[in-house]
This record gives structure tokens, C-alpha cells and sequence, in this order.
């Protein structure tokens, strides 16, 4: 007979997951790149900027950023595996678009 145990070792220290976030942001953006990478995946900066300072994001932000960067997933979530290298993760270029209803283009249309 197979007596079952609760697997509660699987309870890791979450806030690895926004520390590999922000390596991975750092890496595809750039060091000052935390509004592009949150623009990228539909985020407001603020929202974005408390994943990083340790509020865990939920799967579906952790899945965009494995999409948007190129990280693996489980290497997001658990680490693995333990030896991806971020660096080898390429940067996205381009530049944030000027934000809508700029008051001086408004006022060079007159």
C-alpha cells in the first residue's frame, strides 16, 4: 500500500520569480528599460515596477515575459534550468511611442 505525504517542500521562495524578472527585463531592455518591458506586455509601469520589488506576478505575466524575452518558463518560475544563461537573451530595440493627447502636438495643429 502507497501511503501519500503533502508535497510541501514545493514551496519555494517566490520572490526568485520577480529577481529573474528583473534579470531578464535588465538584459532584453536595458538597465532603464522597465517602461519598455511593461509597455511590451500591456502593463502600466507602476504595476510592473511592484513585480520587480517582490509582489509575485500572476502565470499570465510570468508566460508574457517568457514570450516577449525568449526565457524559458519554468526557468522564470522554478530556476530551471539551473544553468540558462540570461545573456544569451537578445535585446529588443526600438523606443516607447509619445504618449496620446500630448498637449504641444495638440497645440501645433492649430
Amino acid at each position: 500500500m502507497i501511503i501519500l505525504t503533502p508535497q510541501t517542500y514545493l514551496r519555494g521562495d517566490y520572490s526568485q520569480i520577480c529577481d529573474r524578472l528583473k534579470r531578464v527585463r535588465m538584459q532584453v531592455c536595458g538597465r532603464r528599460g522597465q517602461s519598455k518591458f511593461a509597455f511590451l506586455m500591456g502593463l502600466s509601469p507602476s504595476t510592473y515596477n511592484y513585480y520587480e520589488k517582490g509582489r509575485v506576478p500572476p502565470i499570465e505575466v510570468v508566460d508574457l515575459a517568457s514570450k516577449i524575452s525568449g526565457a524559458p518558463l519554468l526557468w522564470l518560475l522554478r530556476g530551471e534550468p539551473e544553468n540558462f544563461d540570461v545573456s544569451s537573451l537578445p535585446f529588443i530595440p526600438g523606443e516607447l511611442p509619445n504618449k496620446v493627447g500630448n498637449k504641444s502636438s495638440a497645440a501645433d495643429a492649430d
